[in-house]
């Protein structure tokens, strides 16, 4: 068996530019109403926050304690203390099943036992 050392590229490889104008350009292009009714559109399937705390509670088997749901304009922010990250990323799963298109921010604490 032979050893082979590795030596590091020349170059970093995360040398990568993503252009985000076109993006931009479409909104500019578009009326104002139009932009704010697909952000209206967004938030119309958001659902109630006591529904969404029921969910967790029900998709996480009351494991995540002190779970609160908080929705504001720059998203869904869930708050709790779990035990796992396994169970922080069960909240997370469970938020987006029901609100897909809306930003989340998980803020469940792990703290282990």
């Amino acid at each position: 068996m032979s050893l082979q050392i590795l030596q590091k590229p020349q170059r970093p490889v995360a040398e990568e530019t993503i252009t985000v104008e076109p993006r931009f350009e479409r909104v500019e292009n578009q009326p104002e109403r139009e932009v704010s009714r697909q952000l209206t559109a967004a938030w119309d399937s958001c659902p109630a926050p006591a529904k969404l705390e029921s969910e967790i509670h029900s998709g996480t088997h009351h494991q995540v304690q002190n779970v609160k749901v908080r929705c504001d304009h720059a998203g869904i922010t869930v708050y709790g203390v779990s035990s796992s990250y396994y169970l922080k990323q069960l909240v997370t799963q469970t938020v987006q099943t029901f609100a897909p298109s809306i930003p989340l921010m998980n803020r469940v604490l792990v703290q282990a036992k």
